[in-house]
């Protein structure tokens, strides 16, 4: 398939952020998971995005948020807004534990 964004270049962004790479650490998320959710969200935001629209890096970012979110929403114990984790653009993004 033809990807808007390649599976493992969104991994590879995620780990690159390290509240991420902390957190994946903290909750034991497996190497397996993220590559599995990247290969989802790349199958889906291709198949959604309208051809002809270009795919910028503010898009890239969104994606990369949604795949951020997926992860925490999958993957962790995290309960939105009461304690866990959550995605911030702090000025920009990573993820915050929450408590």
């Amino acid at each position: 398939m033809n990807y808007l964004v390649n599976p493992s270049s969104i991994v590879s962004r995620a780990l690159s952020i390290e509240t991420f790479k902390q957190m994946i650490s903290d909750e034991q998320v497996q190497f397996s998971e993220l590559v599995h959710t990247s290969v989802e969200i790349a199958e889906q935001w291709t198949d959604d995005w309208d051809e002809g629209h270009g795919f910028g890096s503010s898009d890239g970012t969104y994606l990369l948020k949604d795949f951020m979110d997926t992860i925490i929403s999958s993957y962790t114990k995290s309960i939105y807004k009461k304690s866990g984790y959550q995605t911030v653009f702090n000025p920009s993004l990573t993820v915050a534990k929450i408590s």
